[in-house]
This record gives structure tokens, sequence and C-alpha cells, in this order.
């Protein structure tokens, strides 16, 4: 069963209870009204998963973006048969890194990150923004086998080279 708004409103309340201070950050994905805000093609903005996966040692697991050429999270679109955000999170993270044993830390979101994406002519796709709600996930296993055709690399990494300076301190207070 797709996502719905309700799972989506449900998910940003529970943030919210969590971090009130993000309230304008927030408020993108509380203006969506429709399914259209789950699908890629809508160009003013689509709702995106990450995951957020610590290791044993304290260190985030970060994939080199084919598309971007930069460091971030695993993370990506929504697919239709995903029943929640986390788990479309942990599906990327799969995907894109192969990576087994995640165990989902929280059902409430650790972040939400509003941003641009640069258009993408290849693809056919203009500049958008992703509404990213990102879940924070442990996991049992070091081991990665990234998934070329979907990133250049993965690696264990510092958290400090996570995004967003709030997200940092929140996953550090959390490991």
């Amino acid at each position: 069963m797709p996502i719905t708004i309700t799972h989506l409103r449900a998910q940003l309340d529970a943030y919210l209870e969590h971090w009130p201070g993000d309230a304008e950050d927030v408020a993108p994905l509380l203006a969506l009204d429709g399914p259209d805000g789950f699908d890629r093609k809508t160009m003013s903005g689509h709702v995106t998963a990450s995951a957020i996966v610590v290791n044993g040692s304290g260190e985030v697991l970060l994939i080199h973006h084919r598309t971007i050429g930069r460091w971030f999270q695993p993370g990506g679109h929504l697919e239709p048969d995903d029943e929640s955000l986390p788990a479309a999170a942990m599906r990327e993270a799969v995907e894109e890194t192969g990576i087994e044993g995640l165990e989902l830390v929280e059902s409430v979101p650790i972040h939400v990150d509003v941003h641009p994406i640069p258009a993408n002519p290849r693809k056919g796709e203009g500049a958008h923004r992703h509404f990213d709600v990102r879940y924070l996930f442990r996991s049992t296993s070091d081991d990665l086998d990234p998934r070329i055709e979907e990133v250049h690399a993965a690696q264990w990494r510092p958290a400090t080279d996570l995004d967003s300076p709030e997200l940092v301190k929140r996953v550090i207070a959390s490991t």
C-alpha cells in the first residue's frame, strides 16, 4: 500500500513533538495535500526518505551520489509499494549499499530537510526540491557492498560529515 498523506502528517506531528523549533522547516511538507507530493515527477517538490545509519564506532554510512557528485546519507525516492517512510529509508539504504542488519532506532524522524535538486537534463527533470524525511538506524554489520549502478562508493565516515549541523548534534547525542 502506498504511503499516504495521513502517514506523512502523523510522522511530522511526532517529529514536531520532539523538535518544535523545526516547524518552519517542516511547513512545506505539511502543505502537501495529495499523492502528488510523493511523485518524483512533481517538480515543485516531493517527499524522499533517508537513512542515517550509525555503526558501533559511532560512524555514519555515506554514499557518493553518482549524479550530484557529493557524499550523502543513503536515501531517495519513494516507491509505490513502500509501506512507510522508515521502510522506504531502509529499502534505499540496502539498495544503495548492500548493508544488512539495520535496526530502526525510533519510528520518529531524526531530521527533516528541504533542499534544492539541480536540473538533470539527461533524465528530463527540471530543478526541484526534495522534502527529505530522515530516520536513524543502527547497523549490526560494517560490511558494505555498494551497488555501482546506484552510487560511486559507500563508506563509514565521521558523523561530522553529515550535511546539517543540527543533524550532526542529534546523531552524536543518540550514540
